[in-house]
């Protein structure tokens, strides 16, 4: 292999014949900054982060496009150098949200709120799901770049939930290109590309089609390599960085196609292919479909025993000795069907249990959408009582097909329709929670590695054929690990292949896992054309509820409602707040009231989009109506004349200060208002606000607008300017009520916060919303909302609050607006579009 010698900042380096500069300094462990460039890429230079001196070369050529020549001298650190990286960094990070990289409070923030927040569209780190994991954050922050001279230009980009599988907020695009380019490496021809001009701009499809029509195939590798968190895997998105990963093998369909598992905490987030090259993509079922199954709500999770017609929960212990007793009994008329989309060990398992009972076994093909599973004609026998038991490992018959059986044993890791039919119960794990071996299409015998635990008490399928052979007394079940039943189980058959190839055309991947439809447990697959049992339709049930009358984004993710509620809004008073349905099957949500009309019976919220309640009342449109709206709830703040009084509003509490600097003002008090947000392109309501203050200060988190920083930095300046504040109300973010309570204590400012912790009915049943105040238990619903600042405790506070981080991520939707999809430009009112 011929090689090159060059000097890299002195240094005698030692590279391949034809590398380029930068392999060159990476082999010899000299780092380049990059962002564009991939090691599996080709080489693009879109960046320009890795410029670098030559010496005889004019300019300061890309190193990642540069070749490497015998004797060349390179320096890739000058004055030069960093001045021109820091200013081509700065320009990336003034099209992309960056408040956060620059806040003075980003790490005391990120310590208290150590998740992202899920919002719609990302405004800054906080609200990025890829925050950990932002090539450019990194290296923002390893370059201490604090101080950007050039104003952040919002993109205002829409965040696009049209498409199956994938959010894509092209505010966060920084145009490496590096998204089309794998997309040509893998596929040939691209289904993206970078679209328009200029500050337009951006990465898209041929005429805007939707990615289910521009020919891609949703193998997620463009995902898998965007550096920003720009393009992301809807159900991954928010559940944090992965903290493993092992190589394991996708049993969905024949194929047995090689797979990267990523797990946190112990349980499955995401899978990726294991390279990024032609042979190594995986169908959209094997990436985006993996996790959403194992991680179903309908997880069959205990074992469980027939008890006067209905399932009971039982120990494992109690449902194997009724299984067995159950099977004894059948012995010689028993049935059993399993799923090809099982490992080698537990088929081999499941035909030894038939030869030792004497019962008739079928193996359930796994067959690509459009095709019925074939079922065999021995279950005829039930009728004719020729079959009076039978085990299911999987979905695959109806009631009517089990009518008149005497036992049935149910073995499966998901619920099932005819599960109240079955005398025993039994969970099983499923894929990456069970370790074996599986023989492809092509013959060969793959490792399946378990890289997540089971929920509940679910077991591998092994091991409950195991245990049941022992309480049978069946020698031919007796093994002592699974390498030993793996070492018995031979040269079985392999499975026949898909014609076509799920991972060329998504509407060829199974429409059934274990006999229950993959479009139920992945229902983005119904874009496709895969059925599904139920209905996926989230359209609002409440005709006669309350009518949405006005429905505005003021700035980014924060909207502006107006509901036609008289009874509400004859009642009204500062600082009290509603709680809001939008369905009848929604969440009951608490927002602040903003204003109202007791004149036109309407009533104002803001409302920032943060997790899916929200996101299903923004998805609403004028004429909407709402399911339910319950109000005025918790004490109004009383109010009285104090003296200078400043309002301190930070995001949706902006709108909240509203109605009290109003009624203060009317009272005869001294009238501050203090707004901040993360850049000047985030505040609103400034003009309304000065026509009820006496005066109006903003603070951003990026200096764009008024003071550098946020509302506790105000108060020190009008403490510091004016002397004396009577009283300071607070109302937005915990983070922000926390600051502001730390800075008003030593100024002995009597300080009130609008505390917003979990909350159910809001009527003082549930118990959800209970804070801790100078160490007293109270109710935020009834109490509250408004409590001593000094007082709060303020950990326990955002303890409670994280409580439900991981179910809220998971009641994220997966559906897909199949409208939108179908007809672009038309108005979204499924849950999952969401603009």
């Amino acid at each position: 292999m011929a090689v090159i010698n060059l000097t890299i900042d002195g240094k005698d380096v030692e590279a391949k014949a034809g590398s380029t500069v930068l392999q060159a300094a990476r082999q010899a462990n000299i780092p380049i900054p990059t962002i564009c460039d991939h090691k599996d890429l080709s080489p693009y230079g879109a960046c320009r982060m890795c410029i670098v001196e030559i010496e005889g070369v004019r300019g300061y050529p890309t190193s990642c496009t540069t070749p490497a020549v015998e004797g060349m001298q390179v320096r890739t650190r000058s004055p030069e150098l960093e001045t021109l990286r820091r200013r081509t960094l700065e320009m990336m990070l003034s099209g992309h949200p960056n408040s956060c990289l620059v806040c003075v409070h980003r790490k005391a923030c990120e310590a208290l709120r150590p998740r992202p927040t899920k919002a719609g569209r990302t405004t800054r780190c906080g609200f990025c799901s890829n925050r950990e994991e932002c090539a450019l954050r990194s290296m923002a922050l390893q370059a201490g770049q604090r101080d950007l001279r050039l104003p952040t230009l919002y993109a205002a980009h829409n965040l696009e939930r049209d498409d199956p599988f994938m959010d894509r907020d092209y505010n966060l695009c920084i145009l490496c290109a590096r998204c089309w380019r794998i997309c040509e490496k893998i596929h040939g021809k691209p289904a993206i590309s970078i679209i328009n001009r200029g500050k337009q701009a951006r990465v898209g499809t041929a005429f805007n089609k939707s990615h289910v029509h521009s020919g891609c195939t949703f193998c997620g590798s463009c995902i898998d390599i965007c550096p920003t968190g720009t393009l992301s895997d809807r159900f991954a998105r928010w559940q944090g960085r992965p903290d493993a990963r092992e190589v394991s093998t996708c049993i969905l369909c024949p194929e047995g196609c090689s797979l990267t598992a990523y797990t946190k905490g112990g349980q499955l987030v995401s899978t990726a292919m294991t390279a990024f090259e032609p042979e190594a993509s995986l169908c959209a079922l094997g990436r985006f479909g993996c996790a959403q199954i194992v991680n179903a709500p309908v997880r069959l999770l205990r074992p469980a025993i027939k008890d006067n017609g209905k399932p009971f929960a039982v120990d494992w212990d109690s449902a194997l000795d009724a299984a067995a007793d159950g099977l004894r009994n059948h012995s010689g008329s028993l049935g059993i069907l399993v799923s090809q989309a099982t490992s080698r060990e537990d088929r081999f398992l499941y035909r030894r249990l038939a030869r030792a009972l004497g019962a008739k076994i079928a193996v359930i093909p796994t067959v690509p959408a459009g095709r019925k599973q074939p079922l065999p004609k021995w279950l005829a026998g039930i009728k004719d009582k020729n079959v009076t038991g039978l085990i299911l490992g999987g979905n695959f018959l109806d009631e009517e097909q089990l009518a008149g059986l005497g036992f049935l044993l149910i073995i499966d890791g998901l619920l099932s329709p005819v599960q109240e039919r079955a005398d025993v119960l039994l969970p099983a794990a499923l894929l990456f929670e069970t370790a074996g071996t599986f023989r492809t299409a092509a013959g060969r015998v793959k490792t399946l590695v378990k890289t997540s635990r089971a929920p509940g008490m679910a077991r591998p399928e092994w091991e409950i054929l195991r245990a049941l052979g022992q309480r049978l007394g069946l020698k031919a079940l007796a093994f002592d690990s699974l390498a030993e039943i793996s070492a018995a189980v031979g040269n079985d058959r392999a499975p026949k292949a898909f014609k076509g190839g799920p991972r060329h055309d998504v509407r060829r991947v199974p429409a059934f896992f274990r006999g229950h439809r993959t479009a139920d447990l992945v229902p983005a697959l119904t874009a496709f054309g895969l059925p599904a049992a139920a209905s996926l339709s989230e359209k609002s049930d409440a005709a006669d509820g309350f009518a949405l009358l006005e429905k505005r984004e003021l700035v980014p993710n924060m909207h502006l409602l107006r509901i036609k509620a008289p009874q509400v809004a004859a009642y009204a008073k500062p600082g009290q707040f509603v709680i809001l349905m939008a369905r009848e099957t929604s969440e009951r949500t608490p927002f602040t009231l903003a204003d109202w009309d007791a004149k036109d019976g309407s009533i104002s919220l803001i409302i920032e989009e943060v997790g899916r309640s929200s996101r299903e009342l923004v998805s609403l449109t004028k004429g909407d109506r709402l399911a339910h709206v319950s109000g005025p709830l918790g004490n109004a703040f009383p109010i009285e004349k104090k003296g200078t009084v400043v309002l301190g509003g930070g995001c949706y509490g902006i709108g909240g200060i509203l109605p009290l600097a109003r009624a203060l003002r009317e009272t005869g008090n001294r009238v501050i208002s203090v707004i901040e947000a993360a850049s000047a392109y985030l505040l609103f309501w400034e003009e309304e606000l000065r026509t009820v203050s006496h005066e109006v200060r903003v603070a951003t988190k990026d200096g764009s607008r008024g003071t550098l920083g946020g509302v506790q930095e105000v108060f020190q300046q009008i403490v510091d300017q004016q002397g004396q504040v009577d009283m300071f109300i607070a109302m937005g973010c915990t983070f922000m009520m926390r600051m502001v309570a730390e800075q008003t204590k030593p100024w002995n400012v009597p300080t009130f916060v609008a505390l917003n912790p979990i909350m159910v009915d809001g009527t003082g049943m549930c118990g959800a919303c209970r804070v801790s105040v100078h160490e007293e238990t109270k109710f935020a619903c009834i109490d509250g909302p408004f409590f001593d600042a000094h007082g709060v405790d303020w950990d326990e506070l955002a303890c409670r609050k994280n409580a439900y981080a991981r179910e809220e991520v998971e009641a994220l939707p997966q559906t897909v607006d199949l409208n939108a999809l179908m007809f672009p430009g038309t108005t979204c009112q499924g849950r999952g579009c969401g603009r």
